[in-house]
């Protein structure tokens, strides 16, 4: 089966060398082009562009995949399957039609939960128990196409953002060639969504990442653990001397006994309060420092109890 593979992320590689590694006609390779990216502006390729380097593949960059130029090479590869994975780019209906037998996409979640650009992030801070991914067929909406495959896996106790989204890049990559032998063998069932029950997952930004202490600790600790590494949870620690920190909080756990003091107080646990229940933070990252063991942070900064966490810098 001819295979065209679009991808460009990190959640993208596993699935990738997959079909490199399998028993499939892999005839090109699309990623988006290199970003200026860091202090020194260098042109950075993408993971998936790294990868292909490494397996003496060559990848395509990509700018417009719905450009005439990118339909014309698409259509001299004559692909049975385009198979799409953390790509970046909305694939249009001309690019789809070009797919002898279907254009396909991975997702990051069991669909129709949790459609759209950050599924992984939004499972843990809403605090799913468990996710998985999904192979599905590219339609106009975004990710509502009928569904190929699904696996699931149980979220582990304290998995941050980036190690889940590692975990379910392998559990795709066994589920995309898996989907593509059923699309080569005739066997694939397709079922369409159920859209009255999906569920979004938009892209995330910056302030997603600040921290609520007057919620319960649950929610704080989600919000930790699905907004790492980016955008971070964020938040402003105002120490007795009158320093204000502020940092991004990495890793935390639930801490048990009751909350005492204000939310986002310190106590002398060095535990902080929330609106229900108390945390422990674990690692933190300091603005313009290096992540860090909050027990290291708070050794060299002598924080007592009383010391308390802001939602923003305070005069």
């Amino acid at each position: 089966m001819r295979v065209v593979f679009c991808g460009s992320g990190d959640f993208a590689v596993p699935s990738f060398r997959a079909i490199v590694g399998g028993e499939y006609e892999l005839v090109g390779v699309l990623t988006q082009p290199a970003r200026r990216a860091g202090r020194g502006g260098k042109l950075r390729p993408t993971p998936i562009a790294t990868a292909a380097v490494e397996l003496g593949i060559e990848a395509t960059p990509c700018e417009s995949i719905n450009s005439d130029e990118s339909l014309a090479m698409l259509r001299s590869l004559r692909p049975d399957v385009i198979a799409v994975v953390d790509f970046g780019q909305i694939i249009g209906p001309v690019a789809r039609a070009v797919a002898a037998i279907d254009t396909i996409n991975l997702h990051g979640s069991l669909l129709p939960a949790l459609r759209g650009a950050a599924p992984i992030n939004w499972a843990i801070m809403r605090g799913c128990k468990s996710t998985g991914v999904t192979t599905f067929s590219l339609v106009g909406p975004v990710d509502a196409g009928a569904i190929i495959a699904r696996a699931e896996t149980d979220i582990k106790p304290g998995e941050r953002a980036d190690e889940l989204k590692a975990r379910l890049a392998l559990i795709g990559s066994a589920l995309m060639c898996e989907t593509l032998d059923l699309l080569a063998s005739g066997q694939a069932v397709l079922t369409e969504q159920d859209h009255s029950i999906a569920t979004h997952a938009p892209i995330m930004k910056k302030s997603d990442g600040i921290i609520d202490w007057s919620v319960d600790a649950e929610t704080v600790t989600n919000l930790v653990h699905g907004a790492w590494p980016w955008p971070g949870g964020q938040a402003v620690l105002k120490c007795s001397s009158g320093k204000q920190w502020p940092m991004v909080i990495a890793r935390a756990e639930l801490a048990e006994g009751d909350a005492a003091g204000q939310p986002g107080a310190l106590d002398d646990e060095l535990c902080v309060a929330t609106g229900d229940g108390r945390i422990r933070i674990l690692e933190l990252k300091p603005a313009g420092k290096r992540l860090m063991a909050f027990k290291d942070f708070a050794n060299g900064h002598r924080l007592i109890a009383g010391d308390r966490f802001l939602l923003q810098w305070s005069k």
